[in-house]
This record gives structure tokens, sequence and C-alpha cells, in this order.
């Protein structure tokens, strides 16, 4: 070929390229344009929280966006409840419009049922929104109807702990005042669904209420998984004269979750305190009523029930007391049977001893009674109390008989004038003899 030929060859290579170049200019791009930039397209982007827990009542913020290029509007967002979790409220939302490529935030009520177990549970959203545009074609603005576009939305629910109290247990089983050391024991439960850690009790003593000893109004369970329970243990002391009733002892219970987030709740315990006797002594006399060493004494004793229920076989006692010198020959009386509220005296006799010191001594006093049998209270009560009595003056070492020392008195003067006047006689006959 001729280097003319070959020069024609080029020219019409390179014309051919150039024109399919220019072809290629004339096309349009929108073969690389994405889909959603010439469509409306509504989604649902977030959901806070996403965690719950059975039995929560939540409000939840769902972002809505539109992703696309063409503007939305008259939205409508149908969320459709389960069985366990489900909307409070309006379902249907309501969103004017959305521009293109922007978001909106809504808030919704959502409720996870008691019962429901922990896993993931989805919400069905049905979408529906017009489409507005500008129509180069019409040279106008238009929408267009798009419907039933399928959204959702999802949420983990995580069981917590729910602590209660099963049954309770005291030792001994009949309760009454002025009983010490009695052992409560408690039932903590995990009727949850998640596992609780760190699980303390505390009972809320008071006046009537002590604990026995420190750190008795307390107990430590630990860990408790869903569906465990453990024992919590107190011992306390029951106030004396407390009146026969049943009472609520608050119980303070603290634990954790497995995030180590601090929980508290509130329960009772009930305790029925049971009638007892109870005694005193309401007033005491002794004849005589100014006690000599060496006397011989009657002690009157008036003792009152004043207990919450009838004591039976009542009977009062002397005491041995180190250093109080009574020897009884009575030491004790049989009273038999007193309601609440009845009165009876008590009577005992003692010798006091001769080397009394003359000062005021404290006499012990026991009295003894079984409960109300019909009640069936058989316990036996014993009651310690003191009483003071007074020595007030020392032995005569004899009988003592009204108005003998001026008797004495007297003949002692007659004697000694008796006396005086013999020696003055004697001594006149001595003279004349």
């Amino acid at each position: 070929m001729s280097k003319n030929g070959k020069g024609r060859k080029l020219v019409s290579l390179c014309v051919l390229g150039m024109v399919l170049f220019m072809l290629f200019l004339l096309v349009p791009f929108t073969s690389v344009v994405p889909v959603d930039a010439i469509f409306s397209s509504v989604t649902i982007t977030d959901v806070t929280p996403t965690e719950l827990h059975p039995g929560d009542t939540r409000e939840v913020t769902v972002t809505v966006k539109n992703n696309g290029g063409r503007d939305a509007r008259d939205i409508n967002l149908a969320f459709q409840g389960t069985e366990n979790v489900s909307l409070i409220g309006p379902t249907v939302v309501h969103i004017n419009t959305l521009n293109s490529w922007c978001w909106k935030e809504l808030e919704i009520t959502v409720h996870v049922k008691e019962e429901a177990t922990n896993g993931v549970y989805s919400i069905p959203v049905t979408c529906s929104w017009r489409e507005y545009y500008f129509n180069s074609t019409l040279s106008r603005y238009v929408a267009t109807e798009i419907t039933g576009q399928q959204l959702g939305i999802s949420f983990n629910v995580i069981g917590k702990g729910v602590i209660n109290i099963g049954d309770v247990s005291t030792d001994p089983t009949d309760i009454r005042p002025g009983d010490e050391d009695v052992e409560i024991r408690v039932d903590i439960e995990n009727s949850g669904e998640a596992a609780a850690k760190d699980v303390e009790a505390k009972l809320l003593c008071n006046d009537k209420f002590k604990p026995s000893w420190s750190g008795t109004d307390r107990s430590y369970m630990g860990r408790l998984n869903s569906g465990d329970s453990k024992e919590a243990i107190f011992h306390i002391d029951i106030a004396e004269g407390i009146e026969a009733n049943t009472y609520g002892i608050p119980l303070r219970i603290r634990y954790k979750d497995t995030k180590g987030e601090e929980y508290e709740v509130m329960r009772e315990i009930n305790i029925l305190v049971e009638p007892k006797p109870e005694f005193e002594v309401v007033s005491f006399r002794t004849e005589p009523a100014d006690i000599s060493a060496g006397d011989y004494v009657t002690l009157y004793v008036r003792i009152k029930n004043v207990g919450s229920e009838e004591a039976e076989s009542i009977s009062v006692r002397s005491t041995g007391e180190a250093e109080v010198p009574f020897d009884f020959d009575v030491k004790s009386d049989y009273v038999g049977n007193l309601k609440p509220d009845a009165e009876w005296t008590a009577v005992l006799r003692f010798d006091v001893d001769t080397d009394a010191s003359l000062k005021t001594y404290q006499q012990g006093l026991e009295i003894r009674c079984i409960g109300d049998r019909e009640l069936g209270d058989y316990n036996v009560y014993l009651f310690d109390m003191m009483i003071p009595i007074s020595v007030s003056s020392s032995s005569t070492g004899g009988i003592s008989v009204p108005g003998f020392e001026a008797l004495f008195s007297l003949l002692a003067l007659i004697f000694g004038f008796a006396i005086i006047g013999q020696r003055r006689t004697k001594k006149a006959h001595d003279k004349k003899g």
C-alpha cells in the first residue's frame, strides 16, 4: 500500500473516533444515577430504645427518613401490635411531608406483656404515602400514590428479677410478749425472668421488735437466679407489755441486676403475738407496821394480772436473798386463777432475826402461773420482783410490859428509902446503948 493510502486510512479512523466521542457526550447519564434518586423512599432508620423488660411500658423514639430524591407527602405509618408487644394509644402515625433525604422523629408508647419470655419481638409497620415531584413533560408538580410498603421495628425483651417473699415461719411458733431470741425464717423468691445478685434483706425493727443482737435484723442471700429461692433468717426480741395482735414488720430487700443496676423493694412480714398473763405488785403491808428485830411478821402482798389473758394456778412465793434477816414460816400462798385486771392478796409470814440491823431490805418474790389452757396456752410463767421491808428498832431481849420501867424505878426508890431509914434506926440504937 502506498503512503497516500495509509494516510487516508489514518484520517478516517481519527474522524470515526471523534464522531463516536461526540455521540457519547450526547448520551444522558441516567443509567448511572441511583434508582432512589428518581423516586421517594420512606423507611425507618432508627429505634430507641430497643431493649425492654417484661411488664414495661416505655416511650419509644422512631426515626422515619425519606431516602429518595423526590418528596413524600401524607405519610401514614400503621403499627400492628402482637400478643406480647403492642402499642398503647394511636396505632397510626401521620406525617405531612418528608422532603427528599430528610427525616423526622416520632414518639410511640410500647407495652410488653408481663408474661413475655426473653427474646426478640417484631412489630410490623405498613407504610403508605404520596410521591410529589415536578413533571417536566406536563410542566407542573404531580403526586403519585404509593401504598402497601411493609416496614417493621424490633425489640429485644430481657427479663428482670422480681423479688417477693414466700413462706414465713417462727421459732417458737407461738410468740408472746417478752419473748427473746425469736427466730424468723422467710423465703426470698426471684419470680422474675432474669437473675438478681447481691440480694440482701433487712427487717426494719421498732420499739416493739428489736434485733436480739447486732446484725440479726439483716440477712444476705447473694445471687438468686430466675425461679430460685433462699431463706433469710432473723432473730428478734419482743417487747414486754405488747398487746396481743397481728403486727406487720417492714422488710426492705435490695439487689442488683446482671448489669449492676440497683433495685429496692419493700415487703412485709406478718407476726402474730399471742396473749400472755402479766403481774405487778399493787401494794403490800406488814403486821406489825413497824418491824423490830425478833418480831413475828405477817406480810400481805396484793398482786394484779395486768396481762392480756387469764392466769391459772397462781402462787406467790418468797425467795431467799443474801443478807436478808427474815426466816419465812409461811413461804408461799396459793392464789388460784385471775382474769385480766383482777387482783388478789397473798399472805406470807416470817420471823425477823434478833440481831437484824436497822435498815431497809429488798425481799424477793416469785409469782408463778400457767397460761389460759382454754386458749391453748400451757406455758409456765415466772415473774420475779422485789419489795422493800424495813427493820426500824432493835430487840428488847425479853417481854416488854407497858409501864414496867416506871414501876421498876418506883420500887427501886422505895427500896432505897427503906434501906436509908433502917441505917438511921440502927445508928440511934447504937448511941443509946
